[in-house]
């Protein structure tokens, strides 16, 4: 065998290394980031696992356990993250903008428990639930850790309210590939840890990029 300097083949890339492990040879180089971009837009796509909400006016109602810290800014903000994107990627989807929604909160004195009365109230064709059981922050020495619980419900209200997709996940752990850094404020660690639960309930309905993940995850795009 020659020596010399290691070099990574281009046939590494194309699958033969997990993504992973490259970065992991590459961590501390700054191009990184940027080689997971090009991967990221090669990157193979995975089909949503419920496409019902084509062509269809959708409400995204978010309900927080009581237990976690600024539980009712934190639904919020998740449920407007998810609206969004179901509103970018979805197949002609018109989603009920969360301030409507807030004032039907507000008039209506909602409990957060009946989804069919508010889908019904709010005239949406199918309600997307997110019952948020968990969001947690916890600061460690030097490190921020994250985790969260969650289950995704369906109901289609144009056919009294039937659920019709239930995602029950597993508690998810962040960073998923490690430990945040302190450089970032609690604030922004938490911001970065709602991209990564909204796209984890919205690609549900919608073909996503299996490799994303890896881009949210604060281990690999933290500078």
């Amino acid at each position: 065998m020659s020596q010399g300097r290691y070099r990574l083949s281009p046939q590494m890339f194309s699958g033969i290394l997990p993504l992973g492990l490259i970065c992991l040879l590459l961590i501390g180089n700054s191009g990184c980031v940027g080689l997971l971009a090009v991967l990221l837009q090669k990157g193979d796509y995975a089909p949503a696992k419920f496409k019902g909400l084509s062509e269809k006016k959708v409400a995204v109602l978010c309900v927080a356990g009581p237990s976690f810290y600024s539980e009712n800014s934190t639904s919020r903000r998740l449920a407007e993250r998810v609206e969004a994107l179901i509103l970018a990627h979805g197949d002609e989807v018109k989603v009920i903008p969360q301030q409507k929604i807030d004032d039907w909160k507000d008039r209506s004195g909602w409990d957060n428990m009946d989804y069919r009365e508010a889908g019904k109230a709010l005239k949406a064709d199918m309600v997307v639930a997110i019952d948020l059981a968990r969001f947690e922050v916890q600061p460690n020495p030097g490190v921020y850790k994250g985790s969260a619980e969650y289950v995704v419900s369906v109901y289609d209200i144009n056919h009294d309210g039937k659920l019709v997709f239930q995602d029950t996940p597993k508690p998810i752990e962040f960073p998923v590939n490690g430990l945040g850094s302190t450089t970032q404020s609690e604030r922004e660690f938490r911001d970065s840890f709602l991209r990564l639960l909204s796209h984890r309930i919205a690609r549900n309905f919608y073909k996503y990029n299996v490799r994303e993940d890896l881009m949210l995850d604060e281990t690999f795009v933290a500078n």
